[in-house]
């Protein structure tokens, strides 16, 4: 009997140490890419949905991984677990500006992690920040709009990884609360010569979890590729050899459930499969630590939360205006009920006559509005002016929002406006400082 208990804790000792190899077995690279830059998204705990396994692990993960395997600095990649939709924004915004100071010399990769959702009537694709909610398009990241920006950014290579579905099932194949129950095959959206999109699943599919080791089963595959070949991997060897074994896997995980991981790339990007990660591949390997905690089966909600384009449904925070006149107040009023309509002309007509005559929250929502990728005109630079002018009212959330558009372009004008928001007491900038000591 004891011999018995032995080879069985043994053997789960086993288990374990195999289920976290590619978190714990790091592949080191001693060479410097330093033009590259990375935008990590990794969306698990929602305020309005459920959580989404192994998401934040997801991020952390490959973020390690382009830092030592790829051999990126740290200062090239911008992080962002749990984003909202301002956040999720804004890490786009800083990419285009990164990739414009090196005149087309830089590459690019984007991955994401977290909800994907369908636009049931248009078919469209979105991926969900954290403070969406699977019922609204209104306050997501259409995936046809960050297409179209990377495509317009100035690099030849741009790699985008989805660890998203966007059929309206969860990581658990479940489905979200708008989805009714019917998986939804949402539009493949063109791509531009510069970018390759390597997506976890096919249209009415689910992107599952790989529970035994902490992942997504996309990216677990990722990780386990880019450690197999240190790093050296083209994106033809890393697609062929991801599609292979999730595919395999899914169906013996999941009950015979297939998921097809899929590539987008235009008609003439012909060479897309000879890009190559890291030069050279790393020779070395080193232990890296990790403490085991359980996934959040229900997500605590977020404290003051950044910029969603619902401003309707957002409590206003220290907006001390400077008219107090009914006609100002039915201007901010109609301007919000015109951005949840996605009636972003007539909002920003009402928000600009009611910011002409001095109300402060009225700057904060043009603020919220020109940081939009939904809105045509949307403008990083616009969004700041608002915001500043707000924050110099004493808009707490204008303070914040300030910094979050400065950050990665001015951290000493970032940290400045950061640390009078914590002063009034907002968590996400007291959170913000600690991530940038």
């Amino acid at each position: 009997m004891k011999r018995c208990l032995l080879i069985l804790f043994l053997a789960i000792g086993f288990v374990n140490i195999k289920a976290q190899t590619v978190d714990t077995k790091i592949a080191v690279n001693n060479q410097t890419d330093d033009k590259t830059f990375v935008v990590i998204v990794s969306n698990e705990n929602y305020k309005n949905e459920e959580s989404v396994p192994f998401a934040k692990n997801d991020g952390e993960v490959f973020k390690v991984y382009c830092q030592k395997t790829l051999g990126i600095p740290e200062d090239h990649i911008r992080f962002s677990p749990d984003a909202t939709l301002g956040e999720m924004n804004y890490a786009i915004y800083w990419l285009g500006n990164m990739l414009n100071a090196y005149d087309g010399e830089a590459r690019a990769i984007v991955y994401y992690s977290g909800h994907g959702m369908p636009d049931e009537s248009g078919k469209e694709a979105y991926l969900l920040p954290v403070d969406g909610f699977s019922q609204s398009t209104e306050g997501a990241l259409s995936t046809k709009s960050l297409y179209k920006k990377l495509g317009e950014m100035n690099s030849k290579h741009i790699v985008v990884f989805l660890d998203a579905c966007f059929s309206g099932a969860k990581r658990d194949g479940k489905m979200l609360a708008s989805s009714r129950g019917v998986a939804i095959k949402a539009k493949t959206d063109p791509v531009s010569d510069n970018t390759v999109v390597f997506s976890a699943a096919q249209g009415d599919e689910t992107a599952y979890p790989f529970k035994s080791q902490r992942h997504g089963l996309f990216t677990y595959y990722i990780l386990d590729k880019m450690q197999q070949s240190g790093g050296s991997t083209t994106l033809g060897e890393l697609s062929d050899y991801v599609t292979q074994n999730v595919k395999r896997k899914a169906v013996v995980e999941n009950n015979g459930k297939s998921q097809t991981p899929t590539i987008i790339a235009s008609s003439g990007n012909n060479n897309w499969r000879d890009w190559r990660f890291a030069e050279s591949a790393a020779k070395k390997y080193e232990d890296r630590v990790v403490t085991l905690d359980q996934p959040a089966a229900k997500p605590a909600p977020t404290p003051a939360p950044a910029p969603v384009v619902n401003p309707e449904s957002r409590p206003i925070v220290q907006a001390a205006s400077n008219s107090n006149s009914a006609e100002v107040s039915q201007l901010v009023i109609d301007g919000k009920k015109a951005m949840r309509a996605m009636n972003y002309q007539k909002a920003k007509k009402c928000f600009a006559e009611a910011a002409e005559q001095g109300d402060i929250e009225a700057n904060y929502q043009l603020g919220m509005l020109y940081s939009n990728s939904n809105f045509d005109g949307c403008n990083r630079e616009t969004a700041t002016k608002y915001f500043t002018i707000a924050a110099n009212g004493n808009h707490t959330e204008a303070m914040f929002q300030t910094g979050m558009m400065y950050l990665g372009i001015d951290n000493v004008e970032a940290k400045s406006w950061l640390r009078k928001a914590a002063a009034n007491g907002h968590n996400q900038a007291i959170k913000q400082l600690s991530k940038m000591k």
